[in-house]
Parts: structure tokens; C-alpha cells; sequence
């Protein structure tokens, strides 16, 4: 599963590093090596503070410049006395505008929430631009597969649900501010 790092900006990671026999290794310090690879690029060495923090657990603060470029940051950290440890994160654009939007789908006669809907927003009202996709909670709250509410620039969206058994008003027009 990717992780989201910020662009442009530093960001802190930890991590267990472990021998062949999955034994956590400690005692390393900032020993080890640690390569980063932007967006499928080579492998390059890491710029950032290594550090251990204790019992086989070690933290790396990545530099602004190692998450300069938009898409999934690899990370390789080796040692003789341990297996390679590999990571994945991805690079995402933060809007400073935006906020986490909260879409609740209720059953227009119980007024109870709906789990298992799905849920789509586009910008326009056909449906064609298609920014966010995801399913209700057991809450009825419409969250992307990890989890996370729709990030929404200020502004006018569409929503558009669907659930077998039910009908929805699509689109149902929303004003994030």
C-alpha cells in the first residue's frame, strides 16, 4: 500500500529493519544505506537524516528535494547484517485550499446511513470528469480505499451514488467552501 508524502516538502518515516532470521536488528545507528528511486527513476543515494531510534526501529526524514516529483517514491535500505528492507510511498499534491469533505448517503425513508454504496464526484454535471471515486462506511460516509474522506478544492461538485435496491438523486449537487 502506498503511503502519501507531501510534495516539496520534508517528510519523516519509520521502520523495523531485521535479520534472515526476523530478528529485529538494533545497534545500527545511521549505519546502514538507504537509496531512493522518484517515479520508477534509479536508484540514488538518500540525502536525509538517518537515525536509530532503538530496538530494531530506525526513522528517516526525507529532504524536500527527494519528494520534488509527483507519483511513488521506492525505498531500498540495506546492511550487511540484515534483509533488504524495501518501502513505497507516493508524492501527492496538497491543495492549501482544500479540506476533507464529509458525503453522508441515508435512505430517503429510515433516514439510516447505507454501507456499500457507491459513490463517485465529478466537476460537471454530466458525470464525464470523474475526480474521486470510493464506497459509504457502515456510517454512510463515501471513503476512498484507504480510507480517507474526498480532499476537495473550494467550489461546486456533483455527486453520484449507486447501491443495487436503491435510487439515488444523481447528481446531488454540493458547495465545498
Amino acid at each position: 500500500m502506498f503511503e502519501p508524502w507531501k510534495l516539496d516538502q520534508v517528510n519523516f518515516i519509520v521502520f523495523v529493519l531485521i535479520d534472515n532470521t526476523g530478528a529485529e536488528v538494533s545497534g545500527l545507528g545511521s549505519g546502514f544505506t538507504l537509496e531512493i528511486s522518484k517515479n520508477g527513476g534509479a536508484f540514488a543515494p538518500s540525502a536525509g537524516t538517518k537515525a536509530e531510534i532503538s530496538n530494531g526501529w530506525y526513522s528517516y526524514e526525507a529532504t524536500a528535494g527527494e519528494a520534488d516529483t509527483l507519483g511513488p517514491v521506492a525505498i531500498k535500505v540495506t546492511h550487511a547484517s540484515i534483509i533488504q528492507q524495501n518501502l513505497e510511498y507516493i508524492v501527492e499534491q496538497r491543495t492549501p485550499g482544500a479540506s476533507y469533505f464529509t458525503y453522508t448517503v441515508r435512505d430517503t425513508v429510515t433516514t439510516n446511513p447505507i454501507q456499500g454504496v457507491e459513490v463517485w464526484i465529478t466537476t460537471d454535471v454530466a458525470g464525464v470528469n470523474v475526480i474521486w471515486n470510493g464506497d459509504t462506511d457502515t456510517f454512510g460516509a463515501a471513503r476512498d480505499d484507504d480510507g480517507d474522506l474526498p480532499l476537495l478544492d473550494p467550489g461546486t461538485y456533483y455527486f453520484w451514488s449507486q447501491k443495487a435496491g436503491y435510487t439515488f438523486p444523481n447528481p446531488d449537487t454540493e458547495i465545498v467552501t
